[in-house]
């Protein structure tokens, strides 16, 4: 039997969380619709001997895939070369499923054909507690044509990784890969949306999400120590939005446009910030570079970063591209 749904798991020294996280997947009364890979990315730690274990106890659900150390994305990519499962999720390590939500969305998964299935998730706060993320009950257990669920959000979306299920021949067939290091996650929420016709939103809480893990990519040392990766990935996204954003959807368009510009304004913003990298010299550089970089690829990006804001407060980009001066940590570039 063809199974429903593949399930990524990207382990890099995990060895302290893994056992949560794949105790909460590797469910008996769902294996004949389950497939987990398991990509170990190099870890140095118990991480691999730990999903063997878990992989010699569970043969027909998980599969273990060693590799070198590469970066997140590279683990992803792999995932998504030997899914085959009809949809495909992604959970980190660190993360974990609610069980009985799971069973429920393996039976969902079952009733519907679509592009893209949105589940509901919760925050899980390391301090203790959590916050839920629910879908609206209007907006869901129904079929959506996606152009029209942007068009009437104003094209605006609200589609974390969390949340996002993909079928998985949409991102084969379409040769989706993701950065490879840090960040991949923004490449994966958002280029395989080029090629989404139809979404299903649903009120199963099923991904739980842990926040405040020391070293997430997300905290402050994060950016600090990862903002050329951060800036690879917004390039790998401006480049691929040139090559397809003639042939998708124009509602689709907007929507990956005023995304994308939001990634762009917060490449500048990590460069430019004394907070993360301004006060460094690299980071000029690095910001003329990715300055020329856009205006070469996308004239329309490089000029809509230029725009007046509200009260006709001049951005902080354009001032630093007409004057050679930084607001936001009120020095001068050399």
């Amino acid at each position: 039997m063809a199974k429903l749904l593949t399930i990524a798991v990207p382990a890099y020294n995990m060895e302290t969380y893994l056992g949560r996280c794949l105790d909460s997947i590797l469910l008996d009364e769902i294996k004949e619709y389950l497939e987990v890979l398991l990509v170990n990315d190099g870890s140095k730690d118990n991480t691999l001997a730990i999903a063997q274990d878990y992989e010699q106890k569970y043969p027909d659900i998980l599969k273990v895939i060693d590799k070198p150390n590469g970066g997140w994305g590279t683990a992803i990519n792999k995932a998504i070369e030997l899914a085959s499962g009809k949809y495909f999720k992604i959970l980190d390590s660190d993360d974990w499923f609610d069980s009985n939500a799971l069973v429920g969305f393996i039976g969902l998964l079952d009733t519907i054909d679509v592009d893209l299935v949105a589940t509901s998730f919760s925050y899980e706060y390391t301090s203790g507690g959590n916050k839920n993320d629910i879908y609206p009950i209007e907006l869901c257990n129904r079929v959506i044509h996606f152009d029209d669920y942007l068009r009437q959000n104003n094209h605006d979306k609200h589609l974390p990784m969390a949340t996002i299920t993909f079928r998985t021949k949409l991102l084969q067939n379409n040769h989706i890969t993701v950065a490879e290091k840090y960040y991949a996650d923004i490449d994966y929420n958002l280029t395989p949306l080029f090629f989404v016709k139809t979404i299903f939103f649903s009120q199963i809480n099923l991904y739980k999400y842990w926040i405040g893990r020391e070293g997430q990519s997300t905290s402050l040392e994060g950016y600090s120590s990862h903002i050329d990766d951060f800036l690879k990935m917004s390039q790998k996204i401006v480049l691929f939005y040139k090559e397809y954003n003639s042939s998708c959807n124009n509602d689709i368009k907007i929507a990956i446009e005023k995304d994308l510009l939001n990634i762009l304004k917060f490449s500048y913003y990590l460069l430019l910030s004394p907070q993360f990298a301004g006060k460094k010299q690299s980071s000029v550089n690095k910001c003329r570079n990715f300055d020329s970089f856009l205006r070469k690829e996308v004239p329309f990006f490089y000029q809509r970063l230029n725009q007046v804001k509200v009260k006709k407060i001049i951005p902080y980009i354009l001032i630093w591209r007409k004057l050679g001066f930084n607001i936001l940590n009120l020095r001068l570039w050399i």
